[in-house]
């Protein structure tokens, strides 16, 4: 998976996992780190901040916009950034993650 793949995805999967009643305490946890994560790379671009918000709210809304904020800011290179989203998806697809689903690299 390559490495904004993974972050777009951790980004739709943890928020749609916050919205259900049978979300997980670590989950939920996982996500609001990775969200942080994510606006503190982006300071300084409230574009690509006010991008991300908006994807999180209506996946595929300003998808550019964000992508670029990711890639100017080097967000989709941070390996913090990167261990934090696959987190998340190990926490909501531990089997697609124990398969390699969203191993860098991948495709």
């Amino acid at each position: 998976m390559e490495p904004l793949s993974l972050i777009l995805t951790a980004i739709v999967a943890g928020e749609s996992k916050t919205e259900s009643s049978t979300m997980l305490g670590a989950v939920e946890d996982d996500f609001a780190s990775l969200h942080t994560a994510l606006r503190s790379r982006l300071e300084g671009r409230p574009d690509a901040q006010g991008a991300l918000e908006q994807y999180i709210a209506e996946p595929e809304q300003d998808k550019e916009t964000l992508i670029a904020g990711l890639e100017e800011s080097g967000a989709w290179s941070d390996p913090a950034v990167l261990g934090l989203a696959a987190q998340v998806m190990k926490r909501i697809d531990p089997e697609g993650s124990a398969n390699g689903n969203y191993a860098l690299g991948r495709a």
